[in-house]
């Protein structure tokens, strides 16, 4: 600042600025402002004055606009929120009215079987590349779940539970080999065991083996749980016969079975915890 009043042409400039100021008040003293002099007066002043006025109306002005976009902004957060809570209340009552779907598929197993104890569970992780359909559910031992607790869907029997931790628990479905299903054929009443094939899973079917040699099944056929062996219950639904064979072992037969449940689209299933 010191180098701008150093300057000669500034320095004129400011005492002829001074000077007529000076001259301005004493002129509006002596004549009261409305002599002639006070024209000039008025002259002068008049481009101060209206420079001063726009200055302020500009800075209101962008006050204003200010003021305006800050509202604006408090407007779409507020519609914004209006709207995250709006579409909370749309997924959770679709979330009610599926699971009023899921609970009344269940009501005739229920009402069939009232010595059962379910535990509703929702797939939460699935392998896609397991062609023996594993997945993963959000239940577990503080659910009451355990290991070898059979899983359910409506339509019938999934599998059973093979690891169960505190929140969730492994199931492992009638298509893995290790699984092992007493079963007996709902018309013929030949019994055989459901243990999957690694074959056929990628197919989406499992087997049944150690049929009798005489049987008398037929494609078609309902296979359901026959209860032996006390982890399932009897009468659930595996799935149905696609194919006969005679079993390399040549004693016995062993059939192709398709099961009921389409692993693919399971997103809620039932895991009985006590029969």
């Amino acid at each position: 600042m010191r180098f701008f009043f150093k300057n000669k042409k500034v320095k004129l400039i400011s005492v002829i600025s001074l000077i007529l100021v000076v001259i301005i008040i004493v002129c509006g003293y002596t004549t009261n402002w409305n002599a002639p002099q006070s024209n000039i007066v008025s002259s002068v002043l008049s481009p101060i004055e209206k420079f001063f006025s726009n200055t302020s109306d500009s800075v209101s002005s962008f006050f204003d606009a200010f003021s305006s976009n800050d509202k604006k902004d408090k407007e779409i957060k507020k519609l914004k929120s209006e709207l995250a809570k709006k579409n909370k209340q749309l997924i959770e009552y679709d979330e009610v009215i599926r699971q009023n779907e899921f609970y009344k598929e269940f009501l005739d197993i229920k009402e069939n079987n009232k010595d059962f104890k379910f535990s509703p569970a929702r797939v939460i992780s699935k392998n896609n590349n397991d062609t023996f359909a594993t997945f993963t559910v959000d239940k577990g031992t503080v659910d009451g779940v355990k290991v070898y607790d059979p899983v359910i869907t409506a339509e019938g029997l999934v599998g059973y539970i093979s690891d169960a931790y505190a929140n969730q628990s492994t199931v492992m479905t009638v298509l893995n080999p290790k699984i092992n299903v007493s079963a007996i054929d709902n018309h013929s009443r030949d019994t055989g065991n459901i243990c999957g094939d690694a074959g056929l899973s990628v197919d989406g079917y499992t087997k049944m083996e150690y049929i009798s040699s005489d049987n008398t099944i037929s494609s078609g056929n309902y296979i359901v749980t026959s209860g032996e062996g006390g982890i399932f219950p009897s009468g659930l639904i595996i799935g149905t016969v696609v194919e006969l064979k005679t079993a390399n072992s040549k004693i016995s037969c062993e059939a192709t079975i398709q099961p009921i449940v389409n692993f693919s689209k399971i997103s809620d299933v039932m895991v009985i915890t006590d029969f």
